[in-house]
């Protein structure tokens, strides 16, 4: 029992990792707030409880009916792929700009960090991919008694990657003193996203194809 337990959760965990460990648009908040010494755990905190809510709603059915639509998965591609360009764009415009470091003034930054830790916890497509979409079918197609020990595992690599992401951010603060180092971050964060975003929009269109194709065969 207790080494079947033990591969049930290895597989979860490590499958997270490898998924929560490719930055995206969470992570750079993460970092962002680690590096400028700004309010972090609970944004650490909306961030890992948005993935344990995303991932129980995938592994319990949702993630695999999505999988079985390739219509909707190219859909899905395509937003994460535009969402991704948005925030990407958003962090270049900010370097051109100069406004890439932090205002820790702010009166309202708390409140309005607050509204973005949970929108890019929740409304993210790209969150929703990795978690619903990738970790949930996998999890689906599992048997019902072995959903929960996965989807655990899954669960247990987000904490863990944000926890230490936020503490090794938070040695750097030393680094983020100069502007032009938050400007060289937001161009780098750019770059990644159009990245992302680029594999995001080739995986949508073999998905397209196989929908074309398989139109083409039922007309």
């Amino acid at each position: 029992m207790f080494p079947h337990f033990n591969a049930l959760y290895l597989e979860g965990l490590l499958l997270g990792i490898g998924l929560f460990a490719a930055p995206g648009p969470k992570d750079t908040l993460v970092i962002r707030q680690g590096v400028g010494r700004g309010p972090i755990w609970w944004v650490v905190a909306i961030c890992v409880l948005a993935d344990i809510l995303l991932i129980a709603i995938g592994v319990t059915g949702l993630g695999a009916v999505l999988k079985s639509w390739p219509a909707v998965m190219a859909i899905l591609l395509v937003t994460g792929a535009a969402y991704l360009l948005w925030f990407g764009g958003q962090r270049l415009l900010a370097c051109i700009r100069n406004l890439s470091m932090p205002d820790t003034q702010g009166g309202n930054s708390q409140r309005g960090l607050v509204r973005t830790a949970i929108v890019l916890g929740f409304a993210n497509p790209y969150a929703w991919l990795d978690t619903v979409v990738l970790i949930g079918s996998i999890g689906a197609a599992k048997p019902a008694g072995q959903q929960a020990l996965f989807a655990t595992g899954a669960m247990t690599a987000s904490l863990v990657w944000f926890v230490l992401l936020a503490l090794g951010c938070q040695r750097l603060t030393w680094l983020f003193r100069a502007p032009v180092v938050w400007r060289c971050l937001d161009a780098g964060v750019a770059v990644l996203m159009v990245y992302l975003a680029g594999m995001l929009l080739i995986d949508s269109l073999d998905i397209f194809q196989i929908v074309l194709e398989g139109h083409q065969r039922s007309v």
